[in-house]
């Protein structure tokens, strides 16, 4: 949700219709953390699954993360970072970041070592929680619409449309079921993967600059001034 991509997305995009269209993801990967303060509707198309409804794990994190939103000690400006790390604990715990990282690498992923797996799905998971995560504090008023679920196995894909005043943008999370939770490993925005975009970013960086460079990447990203990204 997620476009503040850490990867050089924008020196990448050339053209005026495709830098309307970066600006416009843009937009909306900032809206992707407040999916967890939706309003839920449901539709059609729901098939029972084997353990909890994927839904209803989504809400309880929604409730949890509405408490801490609103609650008036945690708003109080010295307790930002305390009210910063509740937040990320709550929603954080909803994403597969292995299998987003691993998914992100593709055939490169079997190319490195145990350590370096590691290391990346670290990074990874930082630069999820920098770009996307953490911005939930900024919420306004933004609606969220979740139109239906569709649960076939451990797989489930539920439809959403994101309603920030005039604008109106379809968003579908991907999700796997693993020891009777559902977590989210990938996430579409008007049709274009996130998981997809970064593989590209990535596969670029480690064409040019090897799995190293991608690592210095994203480390320097990751130091940068929150303010900055």
């Amino acid at each position: 949700m997620f476009i503040c991509y850490i990867m050089s997305v924008k020196n990448q995009i050339s053209g005026v219709v495709e830098m309307r269209k970066y600006l416009r993801q843009n937009k909306v990967m900032l809206l992707v953390p407040l999916l967890f303060l939706a309003v839920f509707t449901f539709g059609a198309g729901t098939y029972a699954a084997a353990t909890e409804d994927p839904m209803q794990q989504l809400q309880k994190r929604v409730d949890e993360v509405l408490r801490i939103l609103q609650s008036g000690e945690l708003k109080r400006p010295e307790n930002k970072e305390e009210r910063k790390k509740l937040i990320l604990n709550a929603v954080t715990d909803m994403f597969d970041f292995r299998e987003m990282a691993k998914s992100s690498l593709a055939q490169s992923w079997n190319t490195l070592t145990p350590e370096e797996q590691d290391t990346f799905v670290g990074l990874f998971s930082r630069l999820i929680e920098q770009r996307y995560i953490g911005k939930i504090d900024s919420y306004t008023d933004q609606k969220v619409v979740y139109k239906k679920q569709l649960v076939k196995g451990d797989n489930a894909m539920i439809y959403t449309d994101v309603v920030d005043k005039d604008v109106e943008i379809p968003i579908i999370y991907r999700l796997q079921e693993n020891k009777g939770k559902w977590l989210i490993y990938d996430v579409k925005i008007e049709n274009v993967s996130l998981i997809v975009n970064y593989r590209r970013d990535f596969d670029s960086i480690i064409r040019k600059e090897q799995f190293a460079g991608l690592v210095e990447k994203i480390t320097k990203q990751l130091e940068k001034p929150e303010t900055s990204n």
